[in-house]
């Protein structure tokens, strides 16, 4: 994965399918605000919208669904998911720890150029304004700068992992909240200013202190962002051994 939204590596150059090319539509027409939490995706307006047959749509669907994006109800139809406080406490449950292992064999991987590409990612985020483009920038950098880590730390299955539970965290937190917020300026430097932190911790090449970092970073900001009421002792968390 590249970690730059505006680099191209040799990677992004794969022919998206027409499902994924769907998918990225529709997926973007949520981080966007286009289409919002209970919405309906009307499959024929959909399929004609983006010139595909409604078997291609379908498949995209799937592929949304997956990422958790979309949930179908039996007899009813696909709908844009919805997440509650509660729905973002639960995965962060999961993710913290999960991270916190990706940050501390990223922090001891962690070579100049990629200090220089997730400082350059960090810079990236903070923008001029709130308008629909500039909060997709922000979540593709948001995305970009945790796929790094994730890359850094060297293990695939935990890549993975972080992937399949993060990935709607990263949409829903953007859209769920900034679209028409009076105070989303100043949340959106709060996130800059927590990765600004991490990557500070990162920079320590320590595994112990860049996991102490993030974890109290990443508590800090969603507490005082969402209200989740968080704490370490919610996520399992064991010290490595000293």
């Amino acid at each position: 994965m590249n970690a730059h939204p505006g680099r191209l590596g040799a990677q992004q150059l794969r022919i998206q399918t027409a499902p994924e090319a769907a998918a990225q539509a529709i997926r973007e027409s949520i981080i966007s605000g286009e289409l919002r939490g209970g919405d309906r995706i009307i499959e024929q307006r959909w399929a004609a919208r983006l010139g595909i047959g409604q078997p291609t749509l379908r498949e995209a669907l799937s592929e949304l669904i997956h990422q958790g994006l979309l949930r179908k109800i039996q007899q009813r139809g696909t709908y844009v998911a919805q997440l509650s406080p509660e729905d973002y406490r639960k995965i962060q449950e999961v993710r913290i720890p999960l991270e916190a292992i990706a940050i501390g064999k990223a922090a001891e991987n962690l070579t100049p150029e990629a200090d220089e590409e997730l400082s350059a990612i960090v810079e990236a985020m903070t923008g001029t304004s709130m308008a629909t483009m500039e909060v997709k920038h922000f979540h593709d950098c948001d995305v970009s700068f945790h796929r790094k880590i994730w890359e850094l730390a060297g293990n695939e299955y935990l890549r993975d992992a972080l992937e399949a539970i993060s990935f709607k965290l990263f949409v829903f937190s953007v859209v769920d909240r900034w679209p028409g917020n009076p105070k989303a300026f100043g949340e959106r430097i709060a996130a800059v200013q927590q990765h600004l932190a991490i990557l500070e911790g990162l920079r320590s090449r320590d595994r112990r202190t860049a996991r102490k970092i993030f974890v109290k970073q990443t508590i800090e900001y969603w507490n005082t962002q969402y209200g989740l009421g968080l704490s370490e002792n919610d996520l399992n968390w064991v010290p490595e051994p000293k």
